[in-house]
């Protein structure tokens, strides 16, 4: 048995045969199917449904604006909330005075639990 094999020794000679029309008919065959009637239905749902979403969207846009353009008040803080802001910026002065008045053990000792703690601050 002849354990070496030559590629050169095989030839370039095609191991099927065709008919000589046998790629342009093909091809003929291939653009008839795909231009055909399929292809037009396929190209008009793809021009009409962008289309609907968009004219979809428009209406929902003016569905939802304001008829008057700049009619409406615009709202004022509510007493609500003017009275958290003065109490948030009294807390924190009460908060500074009391840092203040603490003795240096006890700022240490607050330093050590907050660096633990993290719901403290």
């Amino acid at each position: 048995m002849n354990r070496e094999f030559d590629f050169d020794d095989i030839g370039k000679r095609m191991p099927y045969k065709t008919p000589e029309s046998f790629f342009e008919d093909n091809r003929r065959r291939i653009l008839k199917h795909t231009c055909g009637e399929e292809r037009r239905v396929k190209n008009r749902l793809h021009i009409i449904i962008p289309t609907v979403l968009a004219a979809a969207a428009l209406l929902a846009g003016l569905l939802f604006m304001p008829l008057e353009p700049g009619g409406g008040e615009v709202p004022t803080a509510s007493p609500t909330l003017v009275l958290m802001a003065e109490t948030e910026s009294a807390n924190s002065d009460a908060m500074d005075h009391f840092i203040e008045n603490l003795s240096d053990e006890e700022l240490q000792e607050l330093a050590e639990l907050s660096e633990t703690d993290i719901f403290l601050f």
